[in-house]
This record gives C-alpha cells, sequence and structure tokens, in this order.
C-alpha cells in the first residue's frame, strides 16, 4: 500500500480587515552596527489594506545610512509575528501574488529599487526572498552574518534573474517551498519552476514578511547615487501556508 502525502493549507491574511493586523503583522527591527534596535520603518511610508491586498507606497525612500546595510536597505518591511515550522518529514510552502511598481528606479538595476516577499530564519541566518522591480523577477538565496548564530567565512548571497517577463505593477504569484530532509528550496512563479537551490544548514522553521528596499553597495557607491529620490509600491494579496507530510 502507497500513502499518499497528507497537505494542510490555509490562509494567514487575506487582507480584508481596514487595518493591518497587528497580530499578524509587525514592523521589522534588527540591532544595527551600533548595537542599537533600528526599526524597518520609513517616516515617507503610505499603507491600504482592506480589499484583500496589502499596499505599501514609500515615494520616494527616506531611510539612509551610508555604512551600515542594517539601517539603509530596507525602507520599510513587515514581519509575521507567527513563526512557521517545517514538518520534520515534510515540505512547507508559503504562496502570494506580488505586484511592484518603482518611481525613477535605474532601468535593469535589480538593487535600486524593489519589492520582496521575504522568509527567513534567524536560528540559522538564512534568508529567501521573492523579489521584483519594474523589469525584473529575481530569487535570492542568503545567510546573513548574526552573532552567536554565524561566523562572517559563512555568509553569503546569491541573486538569479528569472525568466520571467514584468512591468510595473504587474502582479506574479509567487511560491517558495522548503523540503526537509534535503534542505532543497524551490522558487515558483506564476505555477512554474523558476529556480532551486539546497542550503547548507537544515532550518527548522520560517518567518515570512513582505517590504520595500533599496540595497546598492555601500562602499562602492555614493549616497547620491544610491538615493536618488527613487521609491516603490509593493502589492501583496492573501499569504496561504502549506504543510506537506510525506
Amino acid at each position: 500500500m502507497t500513502w499518499a502525502p497528507e497537505k494542510d493549507t490555509w490562509t494567514y491574511d487575506d487582507f480584508t480587515s481596514g487595518e493591518l493586523d497587528p497580530a499578524r503583522w509587525q514592523i521589522m527591527a534588527i540591532d544595527g552596527a551600533d548595537g542599537e534596535s533600528h526599526q524597518y520603518r520609513d517616516r515617507n511610508a503610505r499603507v491600504r489594506t482592506g480589499d484583500g491586498h496589502f499596499e505599501l507606497t514609500v515615494n520616494p525612500f527616506s531611510r539612509f545610512h551610508d555604512t551600515d546595510p542594517r539601517q539603509n536597505n530596507a525602507k520599510q518591511m513587515y514581519r509575521s509575528v507567527r513563526r512557521f515550522s517545517v514538518p520534520t518529514a515534510g515540505e512547507l510552502t508559503f504562496e502570494v501574488d506580488m505586484g511592484v511598481r518603482t518611481y525613477g528606479q535605474i532601468p535593469h538595476d535589480p538593487l535600486d529599487a524593489f519589492g520582496t516577499v521575504n522568509l527567513f530564519d534567524l536560528e540559522t541566518g538564512v534568508v529567501l526572498n521573492a523579489a521584483a522591480t519594474n523589469d525584473t523577477v529575481y530569487a535570492l538565496v542568503e545567510r546573513l552574518v548574526i552573532p552567536g548564530v554565524t561566523q562572517p567565512h559563512e555568509h553569503y548571497i546569491h541573486r538569479v534573474v528569472l525568466q520571467v517577463p514584468t512591468e510595473p505593477g504587474r502582479e506574479h504569484r509567487h511560491s517558495i517551498t522548503y523540503r526537509a530532509g534535503t534542505s532543497r528550496v524551490e522558487f515558483r512563479v506564476d505555477g512554474q519552476l523558476a529556480y532551486w537551490a539546497e542550503l547548507p544548514v537544515p532550518v527548522t522553521g520560517f518567518q515570512a514578511g513582505m517590504g520595500l528596499f533599496s540595497a546598492r553597495d555601500l562602499s562602492r557607491y555614493t549616497r547620491a547615487e544610491r538615493e536618488h529620490g527613487q521609491g516603490a509600491t509593493g502589492r501583496w494579496g492573501r499569504w496561504q501556508i502549506t504543510t506537506c507530510v510525506r
């Protein structure tokens, strides 16, 4: 007898409330190089929700720092209050629609202004992002340097441009699946497998996130080159979570 996988799909947030639910989402905060806690919040942010989507606009970006990426790159970002556990013998999938429109973005520069679907695990430093600009859709796999968790030599970041046609504001269905046992992660866009990778460490759970960023290299570009009046709008639909136990 063969056993069929047990699947369970449910909605984390359908954005039908007139305000973002604080029991589900909080502004991301992290300790900076100065040892202080810094919120990923931009004073120019405008938010709207209640129609089945959450929409965030920051135009122009105003959150800057010249030496610490943690105080510069994320203009505004939200994290899930809940951490989602990975089934021991199975997989965990996050699905959400995202459309991104940028303003004044340098064409075909994926780091000048972009929006993201984030998965991250602060217990291992693993970050998985589906990201988009006006003209580019890409996947990101990163391992952060976190004191007491990872060492500087363990840090890496891979960005892979996906062969997905897009345009300003166009929504795509993003799906990120993590498989326990193999530590394999799969990125799907509009139902099609677009990229996969195997992580260097097993992950037992993820938090979800969504935000707007500008992340040009602080050591390579001047502030005038990095922050030139650009901005963005991100629009996220219902978050669906699926666990599958084999």
